[in-house]
């Protein structure tokens, strides 16, 4: 009997999930789940110390039938798969649901090749011009999906914030999502006399190979704190919301839509944002952030002294992430008409 759906990404079950890939396959998940009904999944996480994740996905693909095939992984699984999935001629519509945003660059490098991913039914993008570069390469059969999340708080936007600038920071703690900038900034700016003027906090998980000199770096500034997981429930939003701006000074090069930037959204927390990739169709066209070139330290201090010399210069941006959160809301973007625009509610003949 051949079933609606069988699903390929990382889950973390059943732990809670703190990496924006296992939070938004879950919501993925759930939502085929509902839609189609008979729905099979092999979660993928840790797949390389794990060699029985691949031992599941080739039994589901060789001994099972599916309509649909969904992969939701990151670029290099994502690629292997892609290539077994479409060298197997399985009677099959498979799907690349995109974490991040740099294989189509490794495409036209020539790291990959674009061979199995014209034999894709649709490639699911989180921007644009995520499909302006598959365009390049010859590949026109993306769709765009911003990234999505469950709007659980609404926050009042008429209360003025006061006392102390609060910035966040929330996402993987690495080197790579510009944390030691963000530090250095503060830095500069209590050496300018700015240090009761403002405070940083930073959630999230530390990497290990970063965890010693990250924590000596926020030990040794007064008003910089590491504060934990916050866990985005709709207290966790609530919190969010009591910030006055995030710092995404991000230097990954695989950077694709970042799920802190909806959270910045549904928070009305306007972004201080790195200009990666997509930052300037996600955060600068919208009027929902300010971004500087991205490795610039000096900018990020700037902006951050400029923030905290006039809070105000804020509101239009709280206003307008506000009015996006519409869009990037699971119920909204998840629903019967993506289903029927991906060609996912008919049986494969």
């Amino acid at each position: 009997m051949r079933q609606r759906l069988f699903f390929i990404g990382a889950l973390d079950y059943p732990n809670q999930p703190q990496a924006g890939d296992a939070v938004k396959n879950r919501l993925l998940l759930s939502f085929f789940q509902k839609s189609l009904g008979n729905v099979r999944y092999v979660d993928t996480q840790r797949w390389k110390r794990n060699p029985l994740v691949l031992a599941k996905v080739m039994w589901n693909l060789l001994f099972r039938r599916f309509d649909n095939i969904v992969i939701s992984t990151s670029n290099v699984s994502a690629y292997r798969l892609v290539r077994l999935t479409t060298s197997m001629h399985l009677k099959s519509r498979i799907y690349y649901f995109m974490i991040g945003g740099y294989t189509p660059v490794k495409i036209k490098d020539g790291i990959y090749s674009a061979e199995p991913f014209r034999k894709l039914e649709r490639i699911i993008v989180e921007a644009d011009k995520v499909s302006d570069m598959y365009h390049e390469v010859g590949l026109d059969n993306t769709y765009r999906l911003y990234n999505f999340k469950p709007v659980l708080f609404r926050p009042d936007i008429s209360v003025a914030h006061s006392g102390k600038v609060r910035f966040v920071f929330l996402s993987r703690l690495t080197r790579l999502k510009g944390i030691y900038h963000i530090l250095e900034s503060a830095r500069e700016l209590n050496d300018r006399g700015y240090g009761e003027r403002f405070s940083v906090d930073f959630y999230g998980r530390i990497d290990e190979s970063e965890k010693s000199k990250f924590l000596a770096g926020t030990d040794g500034i007064a008003n910089v704190s590491y504060k934990g997981f916050l866990e985005l429930d709709a207290a966790g939003y609530e919190t969010l919301s009591s910030y006055d701006a995030m710092l995404f000074p991000t230097m990954h090069v695989t950077e694709g839509f970042p799920g802190v930037i909806a959270d910045a959204a549904i928070s009305a927390l306007p972004v201080v944002a790195s200009d990666w990739n997509y930052a300037e169709e996600i955060l600068g066209r919208c009027g929902c952030g300010i971004l500087f070139p991205t490795g610039d330290n000096k900018a990020l201090t700037e902006i951050m002294r400029q923030i905290i010399e006039n809070r105000d210069m804020l509101e239009p941006y709280r206003k307008r992430a506000l009015e996006r959160s519409v869009m990037y809301d699971v119920s909204a973007v998840l629903n019967d008409a993506l289903i029927s625009d991906l060609g996912m509610d008919k049986p494969v003949r």
